[in-house]
């Protein structure tokens, strides 16, 4: 337990240490007691090793600007999925920044993430909104709930990184109620961008046996704990829950995600979304294109 965040992690695989995670989480938790929500996180990532002032920076301000961009996901393709009348769960919720934005719309949820630091994080993200943090450490392969319990189930661009994909699919199916819906985005294995985690181009197109050599042997960079999908595979994984209807459609580039862009990768990402309201060129970009949503709902 950190202050009042359980920890409901369960032995397994896992892309964080632990011991070493629950130690930040208590530095963590005294320093958001005296400090800003921006400075906190400034410091989370000034802890990495091997980053510089920059990247540092840029992933602060990426994550104070998530809340605002959310909230025009929580107004648009989310709005099915997070209701009035429960509680949904941000599945992998990081800095908790879809839950802050939808506590600012009145909403509530909670956030399941397996990292107790991002969590303390997450804790004063929601606070700040003028939400109540209903949070705990578990794995996403192991949700800490009963069957048929919500209303809905979040997870934004996680499922590319838990260690079993086909459990993390049970686990969201089996806790969510008859009626209840499903959203999930992920970054596409065989899209034409490079990786977006490592910055590589190809990672996807290659056997995954030889995609950590790569990775390696082209940046330097580890890769661990990342398996990007592809369409068919997310779609074939999905099918065999005969109660689920589900979607699978290319997602849009954000105008707050844009805005960030340097000038010719803004441009290609503005005909990027143009070219999405062509029927036809939505199907290849399903199979290419950089990112795509799971949209779905349990029958009851």
């Amino acid at each position: 337990m950190i202050g009042d965040i359980p920890d409901l992690r369960l032995p397994g695989p896992c892309w964080i240490n632990r011991e070493a995670d629950f130690d930040e989480a208590q530095k963590l938790l005294e320093q958001s007691k005296t400090i800003g929500l921006e400075e906190l996180i400034r410091g989370f990532f000034r802890s990495r090793e091997g980053w510089d002032e920059k990247r540092v920076e840029l992933r602060t301000r990426q994550i104070m600007g998530a809340r605002l961009r959310l909230r025009g996901d929580v107004d648009g393709w989310l709005s099915h999925f997070i209701s009035p009348s429960g509680i949904f769960l941000d599945l992998g919720c990081g800095a908790g920044t879809l839950l802050a934005a939808a506590a600012g719309k009145g909403f509530s949820g909670a956030g399941i993430d397996v990292s107790l630091s991002w969590l303390v994080i997450a804790q004063k993200m929601v606070q700040e909104a003028g939400g109540k943090p209903i949070l705990a450490a578990a794995m996403a392969e192991s949700i800490p709930l009963s069957n048929d319990t919500l209303c809905g189930v979040v997870s934004l661009d996680v499922i590319e990184h838990v260690g079993n994909q086909s459990k993390y699919i049970d686990e969201i199916h089996r806790v969510i109620r008859p009626g209840g819906g499903i959203a999930l985005t992920t970054p596409n294995r065989f899209s034409l961008t490079a990786e977006p985690h490592v910055f590589v181009w190809g990672v996807g197109w290659l056997p995954r046996s030889l995609q950590k050599k790569y990775v390696m042997w082209r940046s330097g960079q580890q890769y661990e704990y990342t398996s990007l999908l592809s369409m068919r595979e997310t779609r074939r994984m999905l099918r065999k829950y005969q109660d689920l209807e589900f979607k699978i459609v290319p997602g849009e580039v954000s105008q707050e995600e844009i805005s960030r862009f340097p000038p010719r990768r803004a441009l290609f990402a503005r005909m990027y979304n143009r070219l999405l309201n062509f029927s036809l060129l939505r199907r290849a970009f399903l199979a290419i294109g950089p990112f795509f949503l799971v949209i779905g709902r349990k029958s009851g």
